[in-house]
């Protein structure tokens, strides 16, 4: 349960460490979000460069990805738009209820970032509003209730092939 305001970890090597929720997407007054639904986001801290060492020189181009304002040029306006990255819920505090009568919550809130649906999609031409994963590894296992839901598993199934497990 994530409402305005919640602070979230990240579980992808996009190159931000935490967020703060800034809307909640599908719905107009929404107070709160729950597992597999997407939340408008802002990053609030980023990984860093540190020039003594050559290995993290991998850590400073991702850290590139994500910007804590996010500037979009426009045809129209002349000054450029800041607009929020888009982040799918993962994990959450709060416990979610399952079919079997077991429920599941785990110790901190996670997310995935993403950007806005391009015109075509990630994959081409495609006719779904599925949004661009920033990052290239995701670190956290899949829930399984986010593997059950056809329209989630049909919108985000990178994601889901990506992710090391199904909890």
């Amino acid at each position: 349960m994530i409402q305005v305001e919640s602070k979230l970890k990240v579980s992808d090597n996009a190159g931000g460490i935490l967020f703060t929720a800034i809307t909640i997407k599908h719905g107009f007054k929404r107070r709160y979000a729950y597992l597999g639904e997407l939340i408008g986001v802002v990053s609030r801290t980023r990984k860093v460069y540190n020039r003594e060492t050559d290995d993290k020189l991998k850590l400073a181009k991702l850290a590139k990805k994500v910007k804590k304002k996010r500037k979009i040029k426009s045809k129209k306006r002349k000054q450029p738009n800041t607009r929020p990255y888009l982040g799918l819920l993962i994990n959450t505090k709060y416990p979610t209820n399952r079919i079997n009568g077991s429920y599941i919550k785990f110790d901190e809130n996670r997310m995935i970032t993403f950007t806005e649906p391009t015109k075509y999609g990630p994959a081409g031409k495609t006719d779904k509003n599925i949004p661009n994963l920033v990052g290239t590894k995701i670190t956290s296992p899949a829930i399984m209730e986010l593997v059950e839901n056809k329209t989630i598993k049909e919108r985000f199934k990178k994601v889901i092939d990506l992710s090391g497990g199904i909890v």
